[in-house]
């Protein structure tokens, strides 16, 4: 299966990833957020930090949809490594 890609002026084209804003400002900063992580049936990666973690479904979802980016897999690899987390 082709995942839907991006293309990234740090990593090229890659495949697309969803990410909370907080991860991606967090990356920019060089400050872990946290990054709560899974991959769908369908391939795609997902991460939240870990105050969106906290929230319940009902607080997650008011924050709308501006609260989800899009990044591509390399960035996504570079905030999972700054939270200290290995992808399976």
């Amino acid at each position: 299966m082709k995942l839907p890609s991006v293309t990234c002026g740090t990593h090229g084209k890659q495949p697309q990833t969803f990410v909370c804003v907080h991860i991606i400002d967090g990356a920019k900063a060089g400050d872990a957020k946290g990054f709560w992580w899974s991959r769908g049936e369908d391939g795609v990666w997902d991460a939240i930090c870990d105050d969106c973690n906290n929230l319940s479904q009902a607080e997650f979802d008011a924050l709308g949809p501006n609260n989800i980016k899009v990044i591509c897999l390399g960035c996504y690899e570079d905030a999972a490594a700054l939270n200290e987390i290995e992808l399976e």
